[in-house]
């Protein structure tokens, strides 16, 4: 199977866990593990954006994990068409 067309906008650097089990998620062209890898990915995304609302610095990377959710949510939606 081929990957999914979902690219990232994440900036390639030393990643936060989140970042990497979103790539995966992006990256996972098995239906019958996309939804346990989008799980994770939005455990690590949620877990991080709780420590990021106690930062007055971290605006980049809220909105970055914003937008992850959003195309994570997406990947649900039209990969495993959920409504």
């Amino acid at each position: 199977m081929a990957s999914h067309e979902f690219s990232s906008s994440v900036p390639e650097r030393s990643s936060p866990q989140w970042q990497l089990e979103y790539e995966a998620a992006l990256q996972e062209t098995d239906h019958r593990t996309l939804f346990k890898q989008i799980e994770v990915a939005e455990a690590a995304i949620l877990t991080r954006r709780e420590v990021l609302v106690q930062s007055p610095d971290g605006l980049a990377e809220r909105q970055q994990i914003k937008a992850a959710l959003d195309q994570l949510r997406r990947l649900k939606k039209e990969a495993l068409k959920f409504s």
